[in-house]
């Protein structure tokens, strides 16, 4: 064992940590991974029927809401907008909370950039941007890292600017 090699153990409890004080998730994931999630939620005793049941979790396919929003290879504002500011207001009515937040868990972008389609990651980037100046929302992005040949390309480095926080793991 070397004991000068440099530890790095991290975890995120994001979405749990949100149910639990009562912030509404949407996740707009690949089917796996949205199973998976709802798997780990299940075993770590929380209700996420019930969350499910009182549109606190609303779980979506990522592929399916792509095309409804992608026209021409490009994402389209007004569509995203209609897609997600109703599903943003139901989840945040369902918070009951004095003041509601809602969290986006989304493999959206990571999807188009996993098909070669970093240019409509980059702009639906840039619409969501747009969507958190409108909302009291949180995003999160996933992408396989695997999308990127180098953590140096111009796109990379594009998309890391589109956050306030970019973790590379």
């Amino acid at each position: 064992m070397n004991r000068n090699a440099t530890f790095r153990h991290e975890v995120q409890f994001y979405i749990r940590n949100a149910l639990k004080s009562h912030t509404a998730v949407i996740v707009l994931a690949t089917k796996s991974h949205r199973e998976s999630l709802v798997q780990r939620l299940s075993g770590e005793d929380f209700d996420i029927d019930f969350a499910m049941q009182h549109g606190m979790y609303i779980s979506l396919d990522a592929v399916e809401m792509l095309s409804t929003i992608i026209v021409n290879g490009i994402p389209d504002r007004l569509r995203f907008f209609e897609g997600l500011c109703g599903l943003i207001e139901s989840a945040g009515k369902a918070s009951k909370t004095e003041h509601p937040r809602v969290a986006i868990c989304g493999e959206c972008v990571g999807v188009l950039c996993a098909e070669g389609n970093v240019k409509a990651a980059i702009q639906l980037e840039e619409v969501g941007n747009d969507l958190a100046q409108s909302y009291d929302v949180e995003i999160m992005c996933a992408y396989p890292l695997s999308s990127f040949h180098e953590e140096s390309t111009e796109a990379y480095k594009h998309i890391c600017a589109q956050h306030t926080t970019a973790y590379s793991i």
